[in-house]
């Protein structure tokens, strides 16, 4: 084996918090060799992100480095001086962050973003260089991530690009200057699964041409089998378990690591869930809707839309980023009117204030105030439907029953809990007034995938229980494998492909069907064998364009 590029050794780290210390990281070992791709996994709160801050030297003030040593190229950079360490930051070795719309400043132009951060490491690294020399060399780097317009690119602001090419330019920046070494921080988790899919690629291709160590944070699994020569397993702090990535997902020693192998929704075999049909009357029938973004052309958001969703089923609604899903959504919930076309609900009329539609987000975090309570968050759509103070009471305690949160947490604010807490938490405010459509807009997309099973689990609950009929927004069709009954999937605002979940896997018609599956990240190579084909033309005929 090739000698370790990066070589961290009995790394323990601690955070003090008003005059307490917690361990965070115990004894962390691991290495990457160059041209090795390792995956560090794990849980939210394991210590991944942790781990990678120290290596780049970003931990937070109150961090403390108590033991260990953090080895690169034959160097130890916990010792070096304090200008030499950082000179090796976008250098020798670079970051590709997770989100990549957050990553950039909206209201600066792409090429800025990348001649700041090539300028800076020029003047840090003693070089002198005009703004026509860099601009030159970033579209060089451009290139290198198929990104051939580089001039297009560059004049264009992040909001003017697809998520795909956000993320594109975010591995060019990391490649500036050529590292030794690249941490990859959940690359793909913020695009869609086809986008995902290139961007994975990409970075294998990289490697391999540049020589590059990988090393991968992720909780994705699928992208684990996909990326990673090597795996090294955290819980806690702790290491728990490392070894080849073949060996690790087939035969994993580890109870917790066979519990997120476990977690994770098959694509195919016989741990796929099957749910049945509804046989129920339609709650909601929509027939040629259609709807136009913006004054004459505009933009056509949804074009001929029909579509039956029966009371008590859950019905996904698949495709990328732009589809036109969530304005179907927006639609059925009256929070937009369509241009053409009829939609109609088939239930009993409300009470004051009630709805017969709630809608649960991706991301709790961004979803809930963060000013406010628990109880402040359950109460106020409580009193919009003019409950008394008792009876808001009376029915917190339920709602926090419901979704299996203890009822002290009404005391407790977001930044409290955990992820899969505030999912919870988010399920019982949309659920205050008592609706009989629930809209899941990606409602685990932001979870570990052991949290995911979870919430998860209670939706299936509640369902049954509260008679709740489900619509289900995702691109994650794996997770639509076992949570839907019947799914439609969207292509640029047209319905392309419906039935029932089973047979449209099994044997899907529409080549955008097919390449939505194939694109779907598996932790076997049975479920790889049993992905349908896709021809190279059929993909560039129908998926969104990442490159330009």
């Amino acid at each position: 084996m090739a000698e370790p590029l990066l070589n961290v050794d009995n790394l323990s780290v601690s955070f003090v918090t008003y005059g307490r210390s917690r361990q965070v990281l115990r004894n962390v070992s691991f290495s990457v060799a160059a041209g090795e791709r390792v995956a560090l996994i794990g849980e939210t709160g394991s210590g991944k992100s942790v781990t990678a801050k120290a290596i780049i030297g970003t931990l937070p003030k109150n961090a403390n480095i108590s033991a260990g040593t953090i080895g690169f190229a034959g160097r130890d950079v916990l010792s070096m001086p304090r200008a030499e360490r950082e000179a090796l930051k976008g250098t020798a070795f670079s970051l590709i962050m997770q989100d990549p719309l957050s990553s950039f400043n909206p209201v600066f132009k792409i090429g800025t973003h990348l001649d700041d951060v090539m300028r800076f490491a020029d003047k840090r690294n003693g070089i002198s260089t005009s703004k026509a020399e860099r601009r030159t060399r970033i579209a060089a780097v451009l290139r290198r991530v198929q990104l051939a317009d580089g001039e297009r690119v560059m004049n264009a602001y992040p909001s003017e690009l697809s998520g795909g090419m956000r993320q594109r330019v975010l591995i060019g920046l990391a490649l500036l200057h050529q590292p030794k070494l690249l941490i990859a921080d959940e690359p793909g988790t913020a695009l869609d699964v086809t986008t995902q899919d290139e961007i994975l690629n990409l970075i294998n291709q990289l490697v391999k041409e540049e020589n590059m160590a990988l090393l991968m944070i992720t909780h994705n699994l699928g992208v684990v089998r996909k990326v990673a020569d090597r795996v090294v397993v955290m819980h806690h702090g702790d290491i728990i378990e490392t070894g080849p990535c073949a060996e690790i997902l087939s035969n994993p020693s580890k109870d917790y690591t066979k519990a997120l192998l476990e977690a994770v929704p098959p694509l195919y075999g016989p741990r796929v869930i099957d749910l049945p049909r509804s046989e129920c009357a339609p709650i909601v029938t929509i027939k040629g809707l259609n709807k136009i973004y913006g004054k004459r052309p505009g933009y056509h958001a949804i074009r001929d839309v029909d579509l039956t969703l029966r009371e008590g089923e859950i019905f996904g609604l698949a495709g990328e980023s732009g589809s036109g899903k969530t304005s179907v959504a927006r639609i059925i919930m009256e929070l937009s009117r369509p241009t053409s076309g009829t939609i109609d609900i088939d239930a009993p009329a409300p009470g004051r204030g009630r709805r017969l539609t709630q809608i649960v987000y991706q991301n709790p975090g961004t979803s809930l105030n963060p000013k406010r309570t628990v109880k402040q968050t359950l109460s106020l759509p409580l009193t919009s439907i003019g409950m008394d103070a008792d009876a808001r009471e009376a029915r917190m305690r339920e709602l926090l029953d419901l979704v299996r949160l203890p009822q002290s947490y009404l005391a407790k604010y977001p930044h409290e809990l955990s992820g899969g807490q505030k999912q919870r938490v988010a399920i019982a405010r949309a659920l205050a007034a008592e609706p009989k459509i629930l809209i899941l807009d990606e409602p685990t997309a932001a979870l570990d995938v052991s949290v995911q099973k979870t919430v998860i689990e209670l939706l299936m609950q509640l369902r049954q229980d509260l008679g709740l009929t489900y619509l289900m927004i995702s691109h994650d069709l794996s997770l639509m494998r076992n949570f839907c009954s019947r799914i439609a999937v969207m292509l640029r605002g047209e319905i392309v492909e419906e039935g029932v979940t089973p047979e449209v896997f099994a044997d899907p018609k529409h080549p955008y069907t097919r390449a939505l599956i194939a694109a779907i990240p598996v932790v076997t190579d049975v479920e790889e064998r049993l992905k349908p084909i896709v021809t190279e033309e059929e993909r560039m005929r129908f998926l969104v364009k990442t490159t330009a």
